[in-house]
């Protein structure tokens, strides 16, 4: 055999050997004074062993092929790496939250680790969705009506949270709803509102109320969307009025997705499968500039002028039923529009009001 490739062998065994055996040394015990513990005592066996010049490989914690003081240094690292590990303790602040679909919400951590990783876990992402998180919080949305738990682990360590989400009051208003206080709405219960950002495929269509309407939900804290009347019964037609809708909403942050009214008797009477793809091309356009997006429309034209099912399987269907009960409309129902003479404090005039149940596409 040749002679430099048989010594090749005999290193890479050499390398091998060492390498498996260090991680097996770390995979069993940091205990090297075999008392059955892992605290100061096997540091101080360790640099009395290095005091006499031990080369015992065992004590090669660090695996370097050297016993020295690197490897006191790397043991009491370890020790108090184990005893934080052991000695965690986690909490979350409030252990029990109701929120209505649409909230987002922050859940704060204390713990008294600051090295160890911290991971968080829902029990039911529908519901209760981790939308970003840090040491010492976890942002949460609600997005369905539902039971969810959240759950902190640090090393061995968990906290739960609770949260239930009831179903959400929600008013729809345009210019014609006239001024409006939204403290007084967001005190009266309501905690979402649907803003008419404008119409058709025109410029100079946006309405007139929404900016204004827009700051001021926000200040009042109330979660936010927008929805687009349409009067298109061409894709060109639904093309041009996702171009005009983004620049009303183009730069806001919404809470609630972006949604197409659809109610035009010239629409109704247009061929199932053509209207299906005005309200696809509508909603994938606004997606594809990274809002959520959905439908509004009334029960009979959405079931009897378009593709319900398929609609309803890419994006949240918001039904105007102020005749119907919930419980009477299709399974695929978001949001139900209940009635169109609703009184909110704050709101002058009669209001449109709903129940937000699902928020997930």
């Amino acid at each position: 055999m040749n002679k430099l490739f048989k010594n090749s062998i005999i290193a890479a065994i050499a390398v091998l050997t060492v390498t498996c055996y260090c991680i097996s040394v770390l995979a069993t015990s940091l205990d090297v004074n075999a008392d059955n513990q892992i605290d100061i005592n096997d540091v101080t066996y360790l640099q009395n062993e290095i005091s006499n010049l031990s080369d015992d490989t065992e004590l090669d914690l660090n695996c370097d092929g050297i016993v020295n003081v690197n490897d006191v240094s790397f043991l009491q690292i370890e020790i108090s790496r184990n005893s934080l590990e052991n000695n965690t303790q986690i909490r979350v602040a409030i252990t029990e939250y109701n929120k209505n679909v649409g909230d987002t919400f922050t859940v704060s951590v204390d713990t008294n680790n600051n090295v160890n990783e911290i991971t968080y876990s829902s029990s039911d992402s529908s519901v209760a969705k981790i939308v970003a998180t840090d040491k010492h919080s976890v942002k949460i949305k609600a997005n369905k009506v539902g039971n969810a738990t959240v759950t902190v682990k640090q090393c061995r360590e968990t906290v739960t949270a609770k949260i239930k989400v009831d179903k959400a009051r929600c008013v729809d208003l345009s210019e014609w709803n006239g001024d409006i206080d939204f403290s007084k709405v967001k005190r009266s219960g309501v905690t979402c509102v649907i803003l008419r950002a404008g119409y058709g495929k025109d410029d100079n269509q946006e309405d007139e109320k929404f900016n204004e309407y827009y700051a001021k939900a926000k200040t009042a804290g109330l979660n936010v969307g927008a929805y687009w009347y349409s009067y298109a019964t061409t894709i060109d037609a639904a093309k041009a009025e996702v171009r005009n809708c983004m620049k009303s909403i183009r730069g806001k942050e919404f809470d609630l997705p972006v949604f197409l009214d659809v109610e035009e008797y010239r629409q109704a009477v247009l061929p199932r499968r053509t209207l299906t793809d005005i309200i696809s091309t509508f909603c994938d356009g606004i997606k594809s500039n990274g809002f959520e997006s959905g439908l509004y429309s009334a029960k009979s034209m959405l079931v009897d002028s378009a593709y319900a099912d398929e609609l309803a399987s890419k994006y949240l269907i918001w039904m105007a039923a102020p005749n119907n009960s919930y419980n009477e409309l299709p399974s695929f129902v978001d949001i139900h529009q209940y009635s169109w003479t609703g009184r909110v404090d704050g709101i002058s005039e009669k209001v449109d009001m709903n129940y937000i149940y699902n928020l997930n596409c």
